[in-house]
């Protein structure tokens, strides 16, 4: 089993290519030689971030019952967080985490380079970004190949790049590229429609809506193209902060509302048709005990569901922030690098220590606390897990660790209903449609579940 990925990229010397300007640091990863072994104490100490979180269940919430809203047929996952509002609805399944079928989805994780993007759905066709930044198109049915194209530039100095994904809509697939480039593919036969350099890589995936395309760069500027020509509509400039997560995240977008994330804790909302800033808010953390839970990044998505903004930080902070007036309704201390879950009245998250929690999302009182497994070797301490999620099919959430391990939650009390095993560790977040669960693992390989 591969060892814990690097959950963080740090800015090496300047006099390394634009492409190559990352650094990795890994705190639970004792396989590598830049990286120092972390191991729990031994003497019964609690852990730093789950001593700062104290989730604590509400009484009065523990005596109600959760319902959850009916699961509905989704066919496609055309964004990387679902839908552009990264607030998709259940999906209709089974979730009994029984594999259908597999394929192999070109190059994985290495020692220089990672994949972070999940893969999209649209017409009937998977499209995924790969390490070796080849996008592949399959068959969202059973996985035959339906074409493939490299966007490595040949002429690059830099032979290897981090970042980017994939998002698709009008029956075209926009890619945002490590290399710095966004680049628009015919999505039933791969062909380029137009490619657009920017200045700075691009470590997030993109989003597709309103005739726009929006990614963010690694120096924390968000660029909005045109979706038919890729000519640049605006950009704004976040705090740069070269301390991030190793991820791919992705914008929100509400209507003509646009909500980006950025790795300073910045959490932004801009007019789409002009970038104008409407309100900003900040996710990070003073006083934090160690140096990497003093990273501010808003690795997971934000969510927009009913007028209201849900996003978690690093350094650990969960807030749910009106969308009209920018003013907080809640903040929590939880730290987290997922994308929350919202269905009905409930928001669903999981922390940076495997508690996944259900919040009220009216208050942020919580309803239940359930411990999901945390190292290896429970009883040595020893060997970190990351989970990656959730999301919900059939009445049941799913979540993904670097184990390979798959897990169905009972939404109602966090009860683990199902398991299952991929057999390869996993860090991007299951996907869902046409009633099966999509996941790719670090090794690139798509595995289908029911």
């Amino acid at each position: 089993m591969n060892p814990l990925r690097p959950v963080a990229l740090i800015a090496a010397a300047a006099a390394l290519s634009a492409c190559s300007t990352v650094s990795r640091l890994n705190p639970f990863d004792g396989g590598g030689n830049d990286a120092p072994v972390q191991t729990a104490p031994q003497d019964g100490r609690q852990s730093i971030l789950a001593f700062e979180q104290q989730l604590t269940v509400d009484p009065a919430l523990a005596a109600r019952t959760i319902t959850v809203p009916p699961a509905v047929s989704v066919a496609e996952w055309s964004q990387p967080g679902g839908t552009a509002d990264n607030s998709p609805p259940q999906s209709s399944g089974a979730g009994t985490l029984e594999q259908a079928w597999r394929t192999n989805l070109g190059a994985g994780s290495n020692n220089r380079v990672k994949i972070a993007a999940p893969p999209v759905i649209a017409d009937g066709r998977l499209y995924f970004l790969d390490a070796d930044h080849r996008v592949h198109a399959v068959s969202a049915t059973d996985g035959s190949r339906v074409w493939d194209e490299r966007l490595r530039p040949e002429d690059s100095r830099d032979r290897v790049a981090r970042g980017g994904g994939v998002a698709a809509g009008g029956g075209r697939v926009y890619v945002s590229t490590g290399f710095g480039f966004v680049a628009a593919l015919d999505g039933a036969t791969g062909d380029q429609v137009w490619r657009v350099q920017l200045n700075a890589p691009l470590q997030s995936a993109p989003t597709f809506a309103g005739g726009r395309v929006y990614a963010v760069t690694n120096d924390s500027e968000l660029i909005a193209l045109d979706a038919a020509t890729g000519a640049v509509s605006w950009n704004y400039q976040a705090i740069a902060e070269p301390a991030r997560i190793l991820a791919a995240p992705s914008v929100a977008i509400d209507g003509e509302t646009v909500v980006a994330p950025f790795a300073s804790g910045e959490l932004v909302a801009l007019l789409s048709a002009n970038g104008r800033r409407l309100w900003s808010d900040s996710l990070s953390r003073s006083g934090r005990l160690t140096s990497l839970s003093a990273i501010n990044d808003i690795a997971g998505r934000p969510v927009i569901d009913g007028g209201a903004v849900y996003a978690a930080s690093h350094s650990g902070l969960l807030a749910a922030i009106d969308l009209r007036s920018g003013q907080r309704m809640w903040a929590r201390s939880f730290a987290s690098t997922q994308t929350p879950w919202v269905s009905g009245e409930v928001l669903y998250a999981v922390s940076v220590d495997g508690e996944l929690a259900a919040f009220e999302r009216r208050t942020g009182n919580i309803f239940w606390v359930s411990q999901l497994r945390r190292y290896r070797d429970e009883n040595d301490r020893r060997g970190r897990i990351a989970w990656t999620g959730p999301i919900m099919v059939g009445g049941r959430l799913i979540l993904a660790n670097s184990e390979g391990e798959v897990v169905a939650v009972s939404p109602a009390n966090g009860q683990t209903l199902a398991t299952g095993d991929v057999s390869q560790s996993v860090f991007i977040p299951p996907i869902a449609a046409n009633e099966h669960i999509y996941i790719v693992t670090d090794e690139a390989r798509l595995v289908v579940l029911n």
